[in-house]
């Protein structure tokens, strides 16, 4: 309403007085078409949702309402005419030309729902959610050969409107109140298939115009003494959304007198592809078709025919049809929770006062979140660590300062929804020894022989824990590794493969990646 001093600047003073007055009492008022419903209605709740992913018009259709504020067409400048020569830029049409409805100006044969009509005099009706002084309505509809599949633009409408109705002879002497107002149109019997339909309410106490797009299918005309096969008509839709391996969509058929177990119909979705957002619906909707169960599923093509759609489909059943109701059922098996922990040895040692836990936390069935807790053996927490919305997190928990004894290493994994899951580890750290010097290849104390599974005594001595000093590895190097195991690092030019690591690209990383060989000895 930001307009309303540049509108009323052009109307005689005590015309513009009292519209003042009126509009500051119509502050909120809003339209929509009701009948048939307009795209903006099929998108809200009380249209039954049957178009999906429209964005905040779902909310409120009735507030698609263009003014020289909002518009692209006139460059944001006062423009007192028509649709054709003022409103929303091409491609902008149907939501206004306003950002935040974007999603109404997606234009594909098969995007929206539609309603099918017969070609002749036929009722379409606005409904009001406030009251508003009017100027005028007017309704066009697009060309005989226009392209579905290409944005609104004026070009794609006839230039004359279908109807262009004034208030009153008496215009602007009086508000719109809340309720409805019918408009009578004649429907071209040159039109048949899919055409848009658009109707605009030009208020008169402000420069803006009310915009809705009507989607419909026109029946081709009956012709010589058979009468016309029944109409599809549209009763729900199955709406696109990715699904996962394992999943299953089932229908449940409902008639008069309940639910129709025998004309249940299932698809299990095998692959990543069918679990696709626009895949599946595709698959369900041929299996649907190929029944023969009283309806189907699909878009209606220029033939009048429902076809399988690969995004959104319509549920459709002619009059004939005993089915009054189709739902969709997802079945997704739930994945049990499971929690494990890699990468831990059952001791290890202390170096210049310190020790280091690396490991790996893996959770199933859920998001979780991690923590992390050692606790030493008078019940006292001396290193925590936390890891948020990650279900595979790398720990890396440094002991400082580190003393000789028994430790337990407490993992709990949060979901966002069940129970918590914990793994404990206990391990001892071993008593710091001097003797070798780091990379002479010594003995590995009392953990074990090189190569025999064991794990490091403790008079095993390294230079870092992997991968702490990654920029310094050269020829030599020796490593402590997730596995408890030290590595020694070979000379040049293989020496260069040591510091090569990332938590994506671990392929070099001594003892656990798949190439680790060509970088690393084992101690």
């Amino acid at each position: 309403m930001s307009n309303r001093k540049r509108s009323l600047g052009r109307l005689p003073l005590a015309l513009a007085i009292g519209l003042a007055t009126l509009a500051s009492q119509q502050a909120f008022s809003h339209g929509y078409i009701q009948s048939p419903k307009s795209r903006a209605m099929l998108c809200a709740a009380a249209g039954g949702n049957q178009n999906a992913n429209c964005g905040a018009i779902q909310w409120e259709p009735q507030s698609i309402e263009y003014g020289p504020a909002v518009a692209h067409h006139n460059n944001g400048a006062y423009c007192g005419g028509s649709f054709m020569e003022c409103g929303p830029a091409d491609g902008f049409i149907a939501a206004g030309g306003i950002p935040q409805y974007g999603p109404l100006n997606e234009q594909t044969a098969t995007r929206w729902t539609k309603t099918t009509i017969k070609p002749g005099p036929m009722d379409f009706v606005w409904k009001y959610t406030a009251g508003h002084a009017t100027a005028y309505w007017e309704f066009y509809i697009t060309k005989k050969d226009w392209n579905p599949n290409q944005p609104l633009t004026r070009d794609a409408f006839e230039p004359t409107p279908l109807l262009h109705e004034d208030f009153s002879q008496g215009l602007n002497e009086k508000p719109v109140s809340q309720g409805t107002s019918t408009h009578r149109l004649n429907i071209p019997a040159d039109r048949s298939g899919y055409h848009v339909i658009l109707a605009t309410w030009r208020i008169a106490d402000t420069a803006n115009t009310f915009y809705q797009t009507v989607d419909v299918n026109i029946e081709k005309p009956g012709g010589g003494v058979t009468p016309p096969a029944p109409t599809w008509n549209v009763i729900g839709a199955v709406q696109p959304e990715p699904l996962e391996v394992g999943d299953t969509v089932k229908t449940r058929v409902f008639t008069k007198a309940g639910e129709q177990p025998g004309r249940q119909t299932q698809l299990r979705i095998e692959n990543e592809d069918q679990a696709q957002a626009d895949n599946w619906p595709y698959l369900l909707a041929r299996k649907v078709n190929a029944a023969n169960l009283g309806y189907k599923m699909g878009e209606l093509n220029k033939d009048g025919e429902v076809v399988p759609n690969h995004g959104r489909n319509g549920i459709q059943v002619k009059a004939d049809s005993d089915v009054v109701r189709v739902e969709i059922q997802k079945e997704q098996p739930s994945i049990p929770s499971s929690l494990e922990l890699t990468g831990l040895a059952p001791s290890y040692p202390i170096k210049d006062g310190k020790a280091d836990l690396h490991f790996t936390a893996i959770a199933q069935g859920g998001e979780f979140q991690m923590d992390a807790t050692v606790y030493n053996a008078k019940g006292e927490s001396i290193a925590r660590q936390h890891q948020a919305q990650n279900n595979a997190p790398h720990f890396h928990l440094t002991l400082d300062p580190a003393k000789a004894g028994r430790y337990d290493l407490v993992v709990l994994a949060t979901p966002k929804k069940g129970e918590p899951l914990q793994k404990t580890h206990s391990f001892s750290l071993l008593a710091e020894q001097g003797g070798e010097t780091p990379g002479d290849g010594g003995n590995t104390g009392d953990g074990g022989n090189p190569g025999d599974g064991g794990n490091p005594g403790p008079g095993v001595q390294y230079d870092y824990a992997f991968p702490d000093g990654l920029a310094k590895y050269t020829d030599d190097t020796v490593v402590l590794a997730k596995d408890g195991h030290t590595y020694q690092c070979l000379h040049f030019p293989s020496s260069g493969y040591c510091k090569q690591w990332t938590p994506g690209a671990n392929q070099f990383e001594p003892g656990v990646g798949s190439s680790w060989t060509m970088a690393w000895k084992r101690l």
